[in-house]
């Protein structure tokens, strides 16, 4: 019961931390990945603070161009990996590899079924009906309007809180030993 109590409080942890967050960064990459981490019991963990840094230029489809994939998936898919703790020589087990690939499609898999696809710019059009390219100034500001709404904000913090909540599930399930909490 109370392993059951500390799961549903972590769930809904990362969903509001996922949701807060990006109020502050108006980023979705490393607000999916703090939102993740926090939770986790990472807030103050330098290597998270470093990997942290890295998701910046994930944010809108890698470095804003829309066409790639979601930042709050990237940040996912690395926070996912993250917390299977291989090295180097790990990653050359083809199977240990595979193993960390099929929990990220797993996540992939669910951001499809919820937002219409995994990449920026499928995810834009499944929430506004049109995709904003966010390298074109005029296009960011628009975006970036909308995003600030009553239209729009919320389905971005659901976008960032949906993915940070699906990560937060796939780690405790396939890595319990990595929750520091």
């Amino acid at each position: 019961m109370l392993e059951d109590m500390l799961r549903n409080d972590l769930l809904q942890e990362a969903y509001r931390r996922g949701s807060e967050y990006l109020l502050r960064w108006s980023a979705c990459a490393p607000t999916t990945f703090a939102a993740i981490m926090d939770t986790l019991g990472y807030a103050d963990d330098p290597v998270a603070q470093e990997i942290w840094k890295s998701t910046i230029g994930l944010t809108g489809g890698t470095g804003n161009l829309t066409v790639g994939t979601c930042g709050a998936v990237a940040s996912a898919a690395a926070a996912i990996s993250l917390s299977f703790g291989y090295n180097k020589e790990d990653v050359e087990d083809l199977k240990k590899m595979m193993t960390v690939n099929a929990a990220v499609a797993n996540i992939g898999q669910q951001v499809k079924e919820v937002f219409g696809g995994i990449r920026c710019e499928e995810i834009q059009f499944n929430n506004w009906g049109k995709a904003f390219e966010l390298t074109n100034r005029e296009a960011l500001g628009e975006f970036m309007d909308m995003a600030s709404n009553e239209r729009g904000k919320p389905r971005c913090q659901d976008v960032t809180a949906a993915i940070a909540r699906m990560a937060v599930e796939k780690i405790m399930e396939l890595n319990p030993q990595f929750v520091k909490r």
